[in-house]
């Protein structure tokens, strides 16, 4: 790594200093402040925000001329654009010359290039709203749908592209740990050679995996540094910004890979239930559910760039506060990190229910409060069609969209998408009727492969609630009738008493704690000696 030498004929001698100088600014610079990363200087002057380039150079950056951080800045506008376009609104110029030092609109041979950004309230900064508890499960839903669209709209990698092929990414993956065997860094040195070993060693299992994702164009354009800093409450709306400009190699990655920063960032804030929230609405938008497979590796990958950034940040620091609150923040992401070193597979809970039971209301529910991720039989028999999940198939009962081969079809597909869930470790909701021994027969036979059993939530209502919930459902995945109420409840079968032992029945028509069914259903997915097992998937 080097710090980078800068040219001559740019101003960057003069910065930080000129930006605090209000005179500099085209406008009122109100509230005028400066702020520092590892790589960039950021002054916010009154209605606008301007971003700086610093002259240094990475093994994963260089931006040691102007030529490379005009271009960088060019390339950070058009991409972040398409993120937050209310956001990014130009580039200026801090130009040097006998008017002295000053931003302009119009480029000059020796102007530094700057991003012109619409300022925000940092306070509103998902990191921040985390800090005092001010962010809510709905809107991190929201932000993993609004990722999942953009993502669905992104280029996808060309096939001749190294980017994305599973060879890079672990070369990437390596370059995390040099930073954290430096002279002075305060880690055992076996911690992080453990955490390269099992870097290495899950990426041997996950290069097939990797390589037919990227064959389905799973490798997109992707944010790239999508984490709790990068993103912000604009307009009520949770909104990323500052995605990588400075190497395409960062950015054109599967998409699995931009999910899991976020959610490897929620999780450090001792916040999974948000991390359920924002996943699960993920892979309910996108249906991406084989991104369960390498989610665990990516994961620990994320953490550990964040770890490697800290690092960085902690020896850039001037005082001696700053460099021990940023190894402090190395310490938790590489203790992050080693979470995923211990083998986890996660427990299966499932609903049972006639239409109009509220399974669906209540599985919504439960994902960030067990938290669980839900897999949504009605949206996924759709999605199998290449329908949206609240079109209409106008299909009869037992025909059509509804047919056995389709809902067989159905089945096969949530199945494997638990099994896989499950692998990475991950509680899983199967929101369906279950109404048959033979289908419930088949989730115990992946919750055994697990190590575990099957949790059954069975919900109830009267046959009269039943029938006005159907009768004024609108706007909802489910096509169900009064007909089709009336086939289940002449064919449903009980659930067995081995069943019945690990089952929890809630009933919908009265007011329902949800707090308190989540902890019944933990109690029930627990081995009954209260052995290790169930101490090992609650870490």
């Amino acid at each position: 790594m080097n710090g980078g030498a800068h040219d001559a004929s740019a101003p960057v001698p003069l910065l930080p200093a000129a930006l605090a100088n209000p005179s500099v600014y085209p406008h009122d610079a109100a509230d005028l402040r400066i702020v520092e990363t590892h790589i960039s200087w950021i002054a916010l002057a009154g209605p606008c925000a301007y971003k700086l380039k610093k002259p240094v150079r990475f093994d994963f950056l260089d931006y040691s001329t102007r030529d490379l951080r005009r271009a960088a800045c060019n390339v950070e506008l058009a991409l972040n654009r398409r993120w937050a376009p209310q956001l990014y609104l130009d580039l200026h110029w801090l130009a040097h010359d006998e008017n002295g030092v000053r931003f302009v609109a119009r480029e000059s041979d020796t102007a530094e290039p700057a991003v012109r950004m619409r300022r925000f309230d940092r306070r509103e900064e998902l990191d921040a709203l985390l800090d005092r508890g001010a962010v809510t499960a709905a809107e991190l839903a929201a932000l993993g749908r609004a990722v999942a669209r953009w993502q669905a709209a992104a280029p996808v990698v060309a096939p001749d592209s190294p980017w994305g092929t599973p060879g890079p990414t672990l070369c990437l993956a390596l370059g995390n740990f040099a930073a954290l065997r430096e002279p002075g860094t305060p880690f055992d040195r076996a911690r992080i050679d453990r955490l390269e070993r099992w870097t290495r060693a899950s990426h041997r299992s996950l290069v097939h995996a990797l390589e037919r994702r990227r064959a389905c164009g799973r490798v997109r354009e992707c944010h790239g540094d999508l984490h709790s800093r990068n993103v912000v409450r604009i307009d009520g709306v949770l909104t990323p910004f500052d995605g990588i400009d400075f190497d395409p190699r960062l950015r054109w990655i599967d998409v699995a890979s931009d999910v899991a920063f976020m959610a490897m960032d929620l999780e450090r804030f001792g916040r999974p239930d948000l991390a359920h929230a924002f996943l699960d609405a993920w892979w309910s938008e996108s249906g991406d559910h084989g991104a369960a497979e390498p989610m665990p590796w990516l994961i620990t990958y994320r953490a550990l760039v964040r770890a490697k950034v800290d690092a960085l940040r902690a020896r850039q620091a001037v005082r001696a506060e700053q460099r021990a609150a940023a190894w402090s923040e190395c310490e938790r992401f590489v203790a992050l990190a080693e979470r995923r070193l211990r083998d986890r597979t996660g427990r299966l809970f499932a609903t049972v229910g006639v239409s109009g039971a509220g399974k669906s209301w209540l599985a919504a529910r439960l994902v960030s409060e067990l938290p669980a991720i839900r897999l949504r039989a009605d949206v996924e028999r759709k999605r199998l069609a290449g329908l949206a999940p609240l079109a209409n198939s106008g299909s009869a009962p037992d025909a059509g969209l509804y047919s056995p081969e389709r809902t067989a079809a159905t089945d096969a597909s949530v199945a494997d998408s638990a099994a896989g869930l499950l692998r990475a470790g991950y509680d899983v909701i199967v929101d369906a009727t279950h109404l048959l021994a033979r289908r419930r027969a088949a989730l115990e036979a992946i919750a055994a492969s697990s190590g575990g059993n099957a949790v059954w939530l069975e919900c109830t209502a009267p046959e009269s609630v039943l029938r006005e919930r159907i009768a004024a459902r609108r706007d909802d995945p489910s096509e169900a009738t009064i007909q089709v109420l009336e086939r289940q409840l002449a064919v449903r079968e009980p659930l067995s008493p081995a069943q019945r032992a690990h089952a929890v029945t809630v009933r919908t028509d009265e007011p329902v704690d949800v707090r308190a069914v989540a902890a019944a259903l933990r109690a029930a997915a627990a081995p009954p000696d209260g052995s290790s097992a169930a101490s090992a998937r609650e870490s």
